[in-house]
């Protein structure tokens, strides 16, 4: 691990936040415990309306403030904060939601990490912030029967280095510029929800790692901003699936995987409330056109 600021890569810790004021304040009293020497942290506020921004400029004035005048969703609201953490030389840039709490050494493990060739995406080990020895998810993996992507929930030791994942989950991951710049922003296409696994299939794509690094730790909420049991939360889960599909699968995947998924909540499990709303999104995201993926070079900041 890196001992000096000035030999220490920039890193910009980018906070997405929507409300819940209190999450936040955790969370960035969390990243004031960092051992790690050389961070800028960014919050970018998607139109809370629990003053979130001014209470956050009050109480933490070394955060930097971004605000958008709408809710712009995860992927287009993070790449705002992403260009941001760019365009003033970061080195890398943690992507963390705002109902997390992290372990002081975290980043500093995570950029050590970073040193590995072909390194893109380094991920710690979510655990439940109510149960913080249980694991919440230390990646995630494509499981073939019954089909479906899966949260890891295993830890590796390093052997012969870090093991290699086939996901990331977005609640905290270190993104490498090079990689950014090469593999791209986040897909503007999806809302909220399965933005993470594209770009971890873009990633390594494009000749990138996705690494597990077990002694970062954090803890996690899980879904307080995304709220389960919404019919929102079930809509974009069908819309970004599709959309998924639509972008790297074919409609023999899309309707196996999607197809056991309905049938595992909506039967098996009866909640059939969310049936419609699923539906609803299944719909959306077949007509939806696709978007260009933001390349971040190209894009010039707008505020």
């Amino acid at each position: 691990m890196v001992a000096h600021a000035s030999q220490a890569p920039l890193v910009w810790i980018v906070v997405l936040t929507w409300n819940n004021y209190a999450d936040t304040a955790e969370c960035l009293t969390s990243l004031r415990t960092l051992s790690y020497p050389h961070y800028e942290v960014l919050l970018v506020d998607n139109a809370s309306s629990d003053e979130t921004p001014r209470r956050v400029r009050r109480r933490f004035p070394e955060v930097t403030v971004i605000e958008n005048q709408r809710n712009l969703g995860v992927s287009a609201g993070y790449n705002v904060g992403f260009r941001y953490a760019l365009a003033h030389g970061a080195d890398f840039v943690l992507m963390l939601n705002n109902d997390t709490v992290l372990d002081p050494v975290l980043l500093s493990y995570l950029v050590a990490a970073g040193y590995e060739p072909h390194a893109g995406i380094l991920v710690p080990v979510a655990y439940f912030y109510d149960r913080p020895d249980t694991i919440w998810s230390a990646g995630a993996r494509r499981r073939q029967l019954p089909p479906a992507i899966v949260m890891e929930k295993r830890l590796f030791r390093q052997q012969s280095g870090y093991h290699q994942l086939e996901y990331a989950i977005g609640c905290c991951i270190l993104l490498k510029r090079a990689a950014l710049l090469q593999a791209g922003l986040l897909d503007e296409t999806y809302y909220f929800m399965w933005e993470d696994l594209d770009l971890s299939l873009r990633m390594r794509a494009a000749g990138f790692l996705i690494l597990q690094v077990p002694q970062a730790k954090l803890r996690h909420k899980v879904s307080r901003s995304t709220r389960p049991q919404t019919s929102l939360f079930w809509q974009m889960h069908g819309e970004g699936g599709v959309t998924f599909h639509r972008r790297y699968g074919s409609y023999q995947s899309m309707l196996t995987e999607l197809g056991y998924f309905a049938l595992r909540e909506f039967v098996v499990k009866q909640q059939w409330q969310f049936l419609r709303p699923f539906v609803t999104g299944l719909r959306r995201g077949l007509m939806r056109p696709l978007k260009p993926i933001p390349q971040a070079e190209l894009l010039p900041l707008t505020y």
